[in-house]
């Protein structure tokens, strides 16, 4: 059966991502495995074909544990503490419908918003037009060539925290971050636009672009919010370096299967948009926006920051 042969040529190269970048490829379509290995294991079954169902079987488990944090992982829950709600979304710099992407941040009532890939002149009035619920944003100005925004209703205490130009970004951030004030306390904002898996950006300078955010966030005592477009799902190894590098957490852990792209393939769907979480936050939900014209789904996630007492 030439497809279980392929799922199980796709098993072998998925443990194989750190050695080239096509093997990272395959180490995000988890749960896609998981489904056809299933489906195909029933139909071995139902004509005889034991060790292919053996196999097929096996590939399955192996895929299956893979993502089990998505359902079994858990984040700490209360009900106590201070309620934020963060907003992430890759509005795609080509998308058409910019007003819509406006009107659903307007109407989603979050008070932290990132928004990835709005680097066009189509989206300074979105921009503008969001420095009214959100007064406080960094970059302060409409620079030349963005990738990255931070809108806020807390605070903004400081902006030492911005990555300047990476050569490899031609001027591009690979990250933005902030620190803000909330309710008497300090947490640190970032947002990222990671580089695609490409002969380009190989594992080790992709991991080199989110090195200087990774010891903002280790060495820094104060909560910590990370959310945007990882390029990468919780199951490539360059993703999982940065966040046990980092001492970061998903708060999609206990969520089930968030997928954010690409959104007009819902076969292929799979989860590189996140927030990440370092500190006494608890996690309420997490959940998928609407469609705004992006190849993106946004994503939402109700937390509470919780005394330190409780982290």
């Amino acid at each position: 059966m030439p497809v279980a042969a392929a799922l199980v040529l796709a098993t072998m190269c998925a443990p194989a991502a750190r050695l080239w970048w096509v093997f990272d490829l395959f180490s995000h379509f988890r749960l896609q495995y998981v489904v056809a290995a299933g489906m195909l294991g029933m139909v071995a079954l139902a004509t005889g074909a034991w060790l292919t169902a053996a196999v097929l079987a096996i590939v399955a488990l192996v895929h299956g544990f893979a993502i089990r944090d998505l359902w079994l992982g858990r984040t700490p829950t209360a009900t106590g503490g201070m309620p934020i709600r963060v907003l992430s979304f890759n509005v795609l710099a080509g998308n058409l419908t910019p007003n819509a992407v406006l009107q659903f941040v307007r109407a989603s009532d979050a008070d932290l918003v990132v928004l990835v890939d709005a680097k066009r002149w189509r989206w300074r009035q979105v921009v503008s037009d969001l420095c009214g619920p959100y007064p406080y944003h960094v970059p302060q100005s409409w620079p030349e060539a963005p990738r990255i925004f931070l809108f806020s209703r807390f605070p903004i205490v400081t902006e030492n925290l911005v990555v300047e130009h990476q050569p490899r970004l031609h001027g591009r951030r690979a990250y933005l971050a902030a620190e803000l004030a909330v309710g008497g306390r300090r947490l640190v904002l970032a947002g990222v636009h990671a580089p695609l898996p490409s002969p380009g950006a190989p594992g080790r300078h992709r991991r080199r672009e989110l090195d200087p955010l990774t010891e903002i966030v280790r060495h820094t005592d104060r909560p910590v919010i990370v959310a945007g477009d990882f390029n990468a799902t919780p199951w490539s190894p360059h993703f999982r370096d940065l966040v046990r590098a980092a001492g970061l957490r998903n708060a999609a852990d206990g969520q089930g299967y968030v997928a954010t792209w690409p959104r007009r393939c819902w076969p292929a769907q799979i989860p590189i948009d996140h927030v990440l979480l370092k500190g006494p936050w608890a996690v309420q939900t997490l959940r998928r926006g609407p469609a705004a014209g992006s190849d993106h789904y946004p994503i939402i996630a109700d937390l509470r920051l919780l005394p330190n007492r409780l982290a």
